[in-house]
């Protein structure tokens, strides 16, 4: 939490089967889409490997559900993807 704001995230490591698992990590994540407050939002962090997988979900419809995506480089840095 930062101040009255509330992250809540699905992570996901590197993995050989990279769309099934962002499918089921946007499942995941929606499962515990359980309020209405406009502070929630919600986050995919995903490795750079699977970051086209993510992307199938169009950005205008990450945007209706508060979801953004962070990326995970090779380095080990976090970045947000282009909402």
């Amino acid at each position: 939490m930062r101040g009255a704001e509330r992250l809540i995230c699905e992570a996901k490591g590197r993995t050989s089967e990279k769309g099934i698992d962002a499918d089921i990590a946007y499942g995941q994540l929606l499962r515990r889409m359980t309020s209405q407050d406009s502070r929630i939002r919600y986050a995919l962090i995903v490795p750079s490997s699977s970051v086209k997988a993510v992307e199938r979900v169009p950005v205008q419809v990450r945007a209706l559900l508060r979801i953004d995506v962070y990326e995970v480089t090779d380095e080990n840095g976090v970045r947000p993807l282009p909402a």
